[in-house]
């Protein structure tokens, strides 16, 4: 039995004789009742009393029909669910973003559910190296993160170059005496470094700086979550060297102070993995993003 027998029958006591749902159904009298008589000795059962003049249903017949009703009605539902996921009005988008790209998120989403109010969205945070695991184990179907150095595997948008800052506690008030810091300056103050991270190279240029000016940073703290770093500065335990894009988070016990002689930027991407279909929610959301900036 399959959902077509199911229509056949459902039709049939819906109009009260086979010929008429034959021509509802736009197929011939004979291979309907055939399609009828099959699948009764399917179901080892009499659906429908035949007479001269009349038929009624049977106690098993008013079984199946009730089962017909819910089975059919169910399979529209699914059509139009799938219809609406197709057509980017409903469904699932599975993002996955980087503390440091977090406030980029927040705006894009905001864009996105004003045009696709229907769609549900589920947002992963972690690190750049969580993310790509995820993409890999298709968690998630696309990520916000800082570039990488290899990226081969992944489409990737730009999303513009942001410098590096110093941020120190607002509690300390101004330790710099210029507007512009240099690293030997840094290194005079305890340091919360924010880690290495596997696909970037900020960790190691930020240490090469201070080995250039022949200083060795105090770090008293190393973290690869942003937002866990920005907590400890706003905590008063030390001070740190983060990209611009870090203020999603709340900002108010900190300074920001520009950094002298580093040329060094990172950039915000969103990436999704090459090869592999996305769903029409996650499409849309890559061009949106793009028609954004």
């Amino acid at each position: 039995m399959d959902i077509r027998q199911l229509n056949y029958f459902h039709e049939i006591v819906k109009q009260g004789s086979i010929s008429k749902a034959a021509e509802v159904l736009h197929i011939a009298q004979p291979p309907l009742s055939q399609q009828l008589k099959k699948l009764e000795i399917e179901l080892g059962t009499v659906l429908i009393h035949r007479y001269r003049q009349k038929w009624e249903l049977t106690e098993t017949g008013e079984v199946l029909y009730q089962y017909a009703e819910k089975s059919i009605s169910t399979m529209k539902d699914i059509k139009q669910q799938i219809a609406e996921i197709e057509q980017g009005r409903a469904g699932l988008l599975r993002i996955g973003v980087s503390s440091a790209c977090l406030s980029l998120l927040v705006d894009y989403v905001s864009m996105y559910r004003e045009r696709f109010p229907n769609v549900k969205v589920s947002v992963e945070i972690g690190n750049s190296e969580e993310l790509l695991k995820k993409l890999d184990r298709k968690e998630i179907e696309v990520a916000l993160l800082l570039r990488l150095d290899q990226s081969e595997r992944y489409f990737v948008k730009t999303l513009g170059k942001r410098e590096y800052v110093i941020v120190s506690p607002r509690s300390w008030g101004n330790v710099f005496s210029s507007t512009k810091v240099s690293f030997k300056e840094v290194a005079d103050h305890p340091f919360i470094m924010l880690g290495a991270m596997g696909g970037h190279s900020f960790y190691e240029n930020i240490l090469r700086a201070f080995d250039e000016e022949n200083v060795t940073p105090n770090v008293v703290l190393e973290s690869k979550d942003l937002t866990t770093v920005i907590a400890m500065v706003s905590k008063g335990l030390g001070l740190s060297i983060i990209p611009r894009v870090a203020y999603a988070v709340p900002m108010e016990q900190l300074l920001v102070h520009e950094l002298k002689k580093f040329d060094f930027y990172v950039e915000p991407v969103m990436i999704k993995t090459k090869d592999e279909r996305v769903s029409k929610a996650a499409s849309q959301f890559w061009e949106l993003v793009e028609l954004s900036e």
